[in-house]
């Protein structure tokens, strides 16, 4: 089947937004006109800021929204996300743990059009470079609670999942850089061999976590996109988030120049933030040097993000540079 079209058109954005209207204010009101204006260009799925003028019933005065929309190819992918931000909002986490996540609003089934509030906050990094240590503890604890969260999900991610994928990597960085064939092959079976078994009980992990998907919002740490949200070992959202702390000391150690201090810093606010988790620490290093390596592959690799030569090549020295770092 044919995914739907990632616009709308004018009536069809006029009914979603309707209905997004009615949802936050359970009234009948008008929306008066409205703009479109692109988010993110990162991402599986076109995500686009909604600003909206609309007027509620025998009231003059013009309110102002702004919302998120986020296109699906699935409607059962749709669902999930909203299935899975709506219990988060329930379980009252965030306000206990320092973070925030988008409310959703309405859904466009037709166009499988999620529509969401928009959550304004500044880049993490951006925070970091100003007040570094205050902003990675907060986000050591958000993500404690984050992974506290009763949020009901079927699938679950293990170390065996994580390997199996690796697997193909790994060949595939041999391939492109056999003079290192031999230190990759040792680096897999290390890996293979320390791989920790997970927690008896599984928690709610973001799955996908990165810098990318964090903001600031006045000492309050915004998660967004939870389109890849599993269950498994808390150590997973770790490893991915400290692993993009690593390379942000590569590409912009004026922003955060000493990342030893800085996954300290964190871990320690999770610690502190949660049960006693015997094993934790080496399974978060573990879940890093997982991290590290799919990130290698995706800078060798991935030529649709930035196409441009000159970028490729960036990028391509960038993983030469990681893979120097994780010997």
């Amino acid at each position: 089947m044919n995914a739907p079209p990632t616009t709308l058109s004018g009536a069809d954005l006029g009914v979603a937004l309707a209905a997004a209207l009615r949802a936050v204010h359970g009234a009948d009101g008008v929306v008066d006109t409205w703009s479109e204006h692109p988010l993110s260009k990162r991402g599986k799925h076109r995500v686009v800021r909604y600003d909206v003028q609309a007027r509620m019933p025998g009231g003059a005065e013009v309110q102002h929204h702004q919302w998120v929309g986020k296109f699906y190819e699935r409607d059962g992918d749709a669902c999930g996300v909203a299935t899975t931000l709506r219990e988060l909002t329930a379980s009252r986490c965030g306000a206990r743990g320092g973070f925030v996540v988008p409310r959703v609003l309405a859904y466009h089934a037709p166009r499988r059009l999620l529509l969401l509030s928009y959550e304004p906050g500044e880049s993490v990094v951006k925070a970091i470079a100003a007040d570094g240590a205050h902003v990675l503890a907060a986000m050591g604890r958000a993500l404690a609670a984050l992974h506290a969260a009763p949020v009901t999900l079927a699938s679950v991610t293990g170390p065996a999942a994580v390997l199996a994928d690796l697997q193909g990597r790994i060949v595939e960085l041999c391939s492109r850089f056999p003079a290192e064939a031999a230190s990759l092959q040792r680096w897999r079976d290390r890996l293979q061999r320390e791989a920790a078994p997970p927690p008896a009980a599984p928690s709610f992990l973001h799955g996908d976590l990165g810098l990318v998907q964090l903001r600031w919002q006045a000492g309050t740490i915004v998660f967004l996109d939870f389109d890849d949200c599993t269950r498994g070992d808390p150590a997973l959202d770790l490893g991915n988030l400290l692993t993009q702390l690593r390379r942000l000391t590569l590409r912009k150690p004026e922003k955060l120049p000493d990342f030893a201090a800085a996954r300290a810093t964190i871990l320690d606010a999770y610690r502190r933030s949660s049960p006693d988790a015997p094993g934790l620490a080496q399974r978060v290093a573990w879940y890093e040097q997982i991290a590290l390596a799919r990130k290698i592959h995706s800078l060798t690799f991935d030529r649709t993000r930035h196409p441009e030569a000159e970028a490729i090549q960036r990028r391509q020295a960038e993983a030469i540079d990681l893979l120097a770092s994780a010997r």
